[in-house]
């Protein structure tokens, strides 16, 4: 007998169907649907999903390979996802997965014999604050130790045998004393109270915020009725005069892209990137639970500024707790009447639809334009530029893309207005900036600071600096794809001009004495990136992390530039044999040849954030390269 959609997940599909423009665009929904209904994504399944749409065959199975959390056998009961990544492998990660091995007999990638676990190593799990970290099911378990582990799986196995064969790891409970990631806007959610102004994280701690009678009482939406009497230009200049700079990143002034949209676009849309993948970045998860009612306004009002009708705010697949929340908020807003209702302005009537994209685990989707083809049902490949998105970019339309932290500050521009926020920053970069500290720290989390904070400030003040009073030995100051800093670089701004200016921070170099050339006579030293900082002291083994990054890098490639795709396997090999301690003469050139080779000359930034951090270590780290280089092959 055929394979058949129940009739609950006809009605999901329905609600799909309803919110997008095409039915192709609805694949990556559907996709879910059918594996939340099946449990995975059989030959079967994705004929039925054919069928379900009136799509090629070829085209959903494209699409549901491309992207990892598309399953494509029957899941382990308890599938086991340890986090390896930066925060968690500098705070016992792999420890904890070594562990696991021996403990299941099993390797990542395989599976116990009797079908109970799996385990699975993951680049980033957004639990950094509460490394290492580890998800079974709808779990997320914290700060793990041996003695944790043994508990885990202990309690699992009894689950199983009181449970019986049927029972889903989705309703499985959480292993007996053993933490798991606190909800969002809690305590110990990761965000950390500290003095001084705070925009998007003002409304932390106060009790159901994410409820909209309670977003009510702070002053909610009022800042939307504001701006539709401010009228649309106004509003563009405001949001011009406020310095506010994106923070997915780039660091591109929001009121500058915003002014890129073609004046006489008769249809026009609005993503808010919430697709946080950069290891190292864990705010926009907590922004998004915490708060979901601040994004939604500030979307509605951005979009309004624009001419838009209907914004996508795009969430990554692991995090479909927080992107639970962030809908139930919309259909509040919806049945409050300030979603999908006229509203009179000073530029005419203003209706605003909100549709959540979950993503499905793809960090290249994070580019924007391979964003933009994962909202229109395709395997997210970055597109070739131009045309840019603001001309041409979802369904073909004029598209601004902004970073969730962005838009969550628009409301208090329009509310204090461009010059307040302009003076609470630093140079060209307004407001605050919200960091997520993870590493070697005593206290890691999410921080809402001033712009101008230096890395000592942070770390040591801010932090309460390293455990057991270690020396630091190094920085990522924004994400895995920055260049890293040494310990002589840290009194230095975290702000977007001084981290690519500052004298006190050396040029990223292709070998010694020859700079990296960005072009135009630009040099590169670092960048703030996505405000993920990583603090590794004097006891990390600095080739092994390196060779981590590009493992990582190496995984995400989409793989449809050449560039890209053999350089970023080849930087991960080399550097991981390096790390191994099976280094081989000329292996450092190597790595600057190759990484130097891709920087530049891919389709969209996946090259450069595998690049430039190769080239920061050699050029920061040298030693530490060339002493896992054989006797004969060092300098002498």
């Amino acid at each position: 007998m055929p394979l058949e959609f129940s009739e609950k997940a006809h009605q999901q599909i329905d609600r799909l169907l309803a919110r997008y423009p095409n039915r192709q665009a609805t694949l990556l929904g559907v996709l879910y649907v059918a594996q939340d209904e099946f449990g995975f994504l059989s030959d079967e399944a994705l004929e039925l999903v054919s069928r379900t749409l009136d799509l090629p065959l070829s085209h959903v199975f494209g699409v549901a390979t491309f992207y990892t959390l598309f399953l494509r056998q029957p899941p382990a009961r308890y599938p086991l996802h340890v986090c390896t990544n930066l925060g968690c492998t500098l705070r016992g990660g792999h420890d904890v997965l070594r562990y696991l091995e021996k403990r299941l007999g099993i390797a990542p990638g395989q599976t116990t014999p009797d079908g109970l676990f799996s385990l699975s190593e993951e680049d980033g799990l957004g639990g950094c604050a509460h490394a290492p970290t580890m998800t079974c099911g709808p779990h997320h378990y914290v700060s793990l130790t041996p003695e944790k582990v043994d508990r885990i799986v202990r309690d699992l196995r009894r689950q199983a045998s009181e449970a019986g064969p049927h029972h889903p790891s989705a309703q499985l409970a959480s292993a007996q004393g053993v933490s798991t990631l606190p909800d969002c806007g809690s305590a110990g959610s990761g965000y950390r109270e500290t003095p001084g102004l705070k925009i998007v994280t003002k409304n932390f701690g106060v009790r159901d915020i994410q409820k909209l009678e309670v977003y009510r009482t702070k002053g909610g939406w009022e800042a939307f009725e504001k701006a539709l009497g401010m009228g649309r230009e106004k509003l563009v200049e405001e949001v011009r005069k406020s310095n506010l700079r994106g923070r997915g990143g780039a660091g591109f002034p929001a009121g500058v892209k915003w002014g890129f949209l073609p004046k006489d676009a008769q249809r026009v849309y609005l993503v808010c990137n919430g697709d946080e993948s950069e290891p190292g970045t864990f705010k926009d998860r907590v922004l998004l639970g915490s708060d979901p009612h601040l994004l939604i306004e500030g979307v509605t009002i951005s979009a309004f500024a624009l001419g838009c009708t209907h914004a996508f705010i795009y969430i990554r697949g692991e995090l479909r707790r927080e992107a639970t929340i962030v809908q139930t908020a919309i259909d509040e807003a919806y049945a409050a009447g300030w979603l999908g209702k006229e509203q009179p302005s000073a530029n005419g009537s203003f209706k605003l639809d909100i549709t959540v994209h979950l993503g499905a685990g793809a960090y290249i989707c994070g580019e924007e334009t391979a964003m933009l083809e994962s909202i229109e049902g395709k395997r997210g490949w970055p597109r070739n530029k131009p045309p840019f998105p603001a001309v041409k970019g979802l369904f073909g339309q004029p598209t601004v893309i902004n970073n969730v932290e962005t838009l969550m500050n628009v409301p208090d521009i329009v509310r204090n207005g461009g010059d307040w926020f302009a003076k609470a920053g630093m140079g060209k970069s307004g407001g605050t900036r919200l960091l997520c500290v993870s590493g070697h720290v005593k206290q890691p989390g999410v921080y809402e600071l001033p712009m101008g904070i230096s890395f000592r400030e942070l770390i040591y003040d801010v932090c309460g600096g390293l455990p057991r009073g270690r020396a630091l030995r190094g920085v990522i100051p924004g994400g895995s794809s920055m260049p890293p800093l040494d310990a002589s670089e840290i009194d230095v701004p975290i702000e977007f001009d001084a981290l690519t200016t500052d004298p006190r921070i050396k040029d990223v170099e292709v070998k010694p004495g020859v700079p990296f050339e960005m072009g135009s006579g630009r040099r590169l030293k670092t960048m703030a990136g996505s405000g993920g900082v990583v603090v590794f002291d004097e006891r990390t083994d600095v080739v092994g992390l390196c060779a981590r990054i590009m493992r990582f890098y190496a995984h995400e490639s989409c793989g449809q530039c050449t560039p890209c795709r053999e350089g970023t396997g080849w930087l991960a090999r080399v550097c991981t044999r390096l790390a191994e301690g099976e280094g081989r003469p000329g292996d450092i050139n190597l790595l600057a040849d190759v990484a130097n080779g891709i920087a530049g000359n891919s389709i969209c930034a996946l090259g450069d954030a595998a690049a430039w951090p190769m080239l920061g270590f050699l050029t920061k780290f040298r030693a530490d390269f060339e002493d896992r280089l054989p006797k004969a092959a060092k300098p002498s």
